[in-house]
């Protein structure tokens, strides 16, 4: 049985939509059965289903948001009764969310620092004793952070580094790239992840994914590609590194016990200084290769489940190879990860271990419209 809370009552609160290009907007919201309505000031309705949706709260527990299950919605209020308001319309719709904001969100410090400082203590105890642990009293801090974590670093950094080149806005271009994205993205295995994507001009055959989903496309890599499956193996591969959440765990490695705790601690003000100079796009692919092994296995699930053919990637190794020789220095993401070799044959190894899911199914992407924007 739902909560016996008022359902028609209307809280203030605000809108933000991620293809508005205006800021968060203000709007009459209602809670109802299938989801959380809020009314705009001209009478627009932006409607997020319990379904699938997120939940976050700031750090001082004063703002509370509804997030959408693919991160292009949002609708929060600082009501003090709009989470249990959002608790007792949804029900069990909302039951995986509330229990991850239970034990994730910033706004209880008490209880998520001090295990996150039980954590912290754990790994200064065994950095002085085994690397090999000290690397797991790190990684075993990083998963009891929230997600939040990741995002605020992200997006930091992403607005501040230099790209390397002018941002490509072409319609054909983009729509591409999205349409790969919108395939993989259902399959992700990290429901908290969600993806944002820029197109650069740049030669480098390259991609890359930051912390919080932020992922920059080249489009050298688009124009060497010879078919979109190549491209989306590629991008997968850099999904699986958000969704495993290499980039914190590169970063809490390279930062420093000291830092890291500031980071345990929830403060991303002070990181994502650091985090400005460590994600450069002469260290963004510093990745271990367990991690970049680990991606690339990780991509290929997704592949498949989305049933776009996993040989894509394969291929994409075997192209460059074949073409270039000795992997020249503009293609950074090639030249810069394992032996090429060693990755084709894990790859094909891994897909022909799996069950089979049936037929592929094309990508709805204009493959000869998107090359004839980048002529």
């Amino acid at each position: 049985m739902k909560g016996a809370y008022n359902l028609e009552r209307v809280m203030a609160g605000w809108v933000f939509q991620r293809a508005d290009p205006r800021e968060r907007q203000p709007a009459r919201i209602r809670m109802r059965l299938d989801g959380i309505v809020a009314t705009l000031e001209d009478g627009t309705t932006i409607q997020i289903p319990w379904k699938g949706m997120r939940l976050d709260v700031e750090r001082d527990g004063g703002v509370v948001y509804c997030i959408a299950a693919d991160g292009t919605r949002r609708i929060f209020s600082d009501d003090p009764d709009f989470l249990r308001a959002a608790e007792a319309a949804g029900g069990n719709d909302l039951g995986d969310a509330l229990a991850r904001l239970e034990g994730t969100r910033t706004s209880t410090p008490v209880r998520h620092r001090m295990g996150c400082i039980g954590c912290l203590a754990i790994t200064i105890v065994v950095a002085l004793a085994v690397p090999r642990l000290f690397r797991w009293g790190v990684n075993s801090t990083v998963d009891a952070l929230p997600y939040s974590v990741d995002e605020a670093i992200g997006e930091t950094a992403w607005e501040n580094m230099d790209q390397g080149g002018k941002e490509v806005d072409d319609p054909r271009v983009r729509a591409a790239v999205q349409a790969i994205l919108d395939r993989l993205t259902p399959h992700s295995q990290f429901p908290e992840a969600t993806f944002q994507f820029k197109v650069i001009d740049s030669e480098v055959v390259n991609a890359f994914a930051l912390p919080g989903g932020y992922i920059t496309v080249f489009t050298g890599l688009l124009t060497e590609a010879s078919s979109p499956i190549e491209v989306a193996g590629v991008i997968a591969h850099e999904m699986a590194h958000v969704t495993q959440r290499h980039g914190l765990r590169r970063m809490a490695h390279s930062v420093g016990l000291w830092a890291s705790f500031t980071l345990f601690l929830g403060n991303t003000e002070v990181l994502t200084t650091i985090a400005r100079e460590l994600f450069t796009l002469a260290s963004v692919n510093g990745y271990s290769q367990e991690q970049e092994t680990a991606a690339d296995l990780e991509g290929v699930r997704m592949l498949m489940a989305a049933r776009i053919d996993p040989s894509g990637l394969a291929h994409f190794f075997a192209h460059l190879a074949q073409v270039h020789g000795d992997v020249p220095d503009s293609l950074t993401w090639f030249s810069t990860h394992p032996q090429h070799e060693d990755r084709i044959a894990a790859i094909e190894e891994y897909a022909a271990s799996q069950p089979p899911i049936g037929e592929w199914t094309a990508l709805d992407v204009d493959w000869d419209a998107m090359l004839e924007a980048l002529d």
